[in-house]
């Protein structure tokens, strides 16, 4: 989050995803890539503010396996949770933080495989209609993150 963001707090970031995205993917928190906007996307569910995004399936469901946790019992975190570190807390005490680095490497390689898995998930990102050259997965939830928000695209997209 920027300093100019006045979206909530550093301890716990606004969760309405109905006016704004999620932190992105590549933020790092506790050790983790994705947990951020994993932790985002929960709060957003348990206020119902969740707009069109999603917890599950998906990346941040590929977390949860490679973690060994179930989404209730992280839902359950978040729930009880008063700020991002509460989470990296209970995160670390029923995960195994060896494991943090091959999951980022996990995460961050995660792509679109083929053209037809595109077409696939062509109607969840429309975005993708005009950027036939976003693959991987980080780059397509910033591009379309900034495109549902008609905010200027990010520079770290293709």
């Amino acid at each position: 989050m920027s300093p100019n963001d006045v979206r909530g707090t550093a301890a716990q970031p606004d969760a309405d995803l109905r006016a704004h995205p999620p932190r992105s993917g590549r933020e790092e928190l506790g050790g983790l890539v994705f947990l951020a906007r994993t932790i985002d996307k929960t709060r957003a569910k348990l206020q119902g503010t969740l707009g069109e995004y999603k917890v599950t399936p998906g990346i941040s469901g590929y977390l949860f396996e490679w973690l060994g946790i179930t989404e209730d019992a992280f839902t359950s975190a978040v729930a009880a949770s008063k700020s991002d570190d509460d989470v990296v807390a209970w995160l670390r005490a029923n995960t195994d933080p060896s494991t943090y680095s091959e999951i980022n490497r996990r995460l961050l390689e995660r792509g679109i495989r083929d053209e037809a898995h595109r077409a696939e998930i062509l109607p969840r990102y429309p975005s993708l209609a005009d950027r036939p050259n976003l693959r991987n997965w980080m780059d397509i939830f910033d591009y379309d993150d900034a495109w549902m928000f008609n905010r200027p695209q990010p520079k770290t997209a293709p």
